[in-house]
């Protein structure tokens, strides 16, 4: 579906804002904190993957992410991110983004047994709120097979009406 992939996009958009404040890997990932039980060089390393899209990581990592910078959690995912004046409107909302994901993929009417590289009993316990700590690779996969971009199914309500909002003033 996506020609790049949201670990892809969410790496650029966080060069962006790491670039923006003139930051070197080795400070960006002391700032972020990335990961406190591993050494400063091995926390780099990791934080150079995140940023070319070839690492895989948690939600909550993405979560840290968006608290840190102060922009919302779909905005990393969004290929529109670029765009300052429009993220500006999006500051970080502190809420359970598994509950947004949840409800936003119920609201998609797809059929939550078929995403064809999960199991289906890894589907229903994400769906029911069964597992919390999940990976972007497995939002992923429910963003691939539903035919919705990730950064969608991470908006919130205040997300959503912020958007409609600047659509109507355009």
């Amino acid at each position: 579906m996506n020609l790049i992939n949201e670990k892809e996009i969410f790496g650029h958009n966080i060069q962006i804002l790491i670039n923006q404040r003139n930051w070197s890997i080795q400070h960006a990932a002391k700032e972020l904190a990335y990961d406190r039980n591993i050494l400063s060089y091995a926390s780099s390393f990791i934080l150079s993957k995140i940023l070319i899209g070839q690492q895989n990581f948690k939600l909550t990592t993405a979560i840290k992410f968006a608290r840190y910078f102060n922009i919302s959690v779909f905005l990393l995912f969004d290929r529109v991110f670029e765009n300052s004046q429009y993220r500006d409107h999006f500051p970080f909302i502190e809420c359970d983004y598994m509950f947004v994901f949840r409800k936003n993929f119920k609201n998609t009417q797809f059929k939550q047994a078929s995403i064809h590289s999960l199991d289906s009993a890894i589907v229903s316990h994400i769906i029911s709120g069964h597992r919390n700590d999940i990976t972007i690779n497995t939002l992923c996969c429910f963003s691939q097979d539903s035919e919705i971009e990730l950064s969608e199914l991470l908006k919130t309500e205040t997300d959503k009406h912020t958007q409609q909002l600047i659509r109507t003033d355009n």
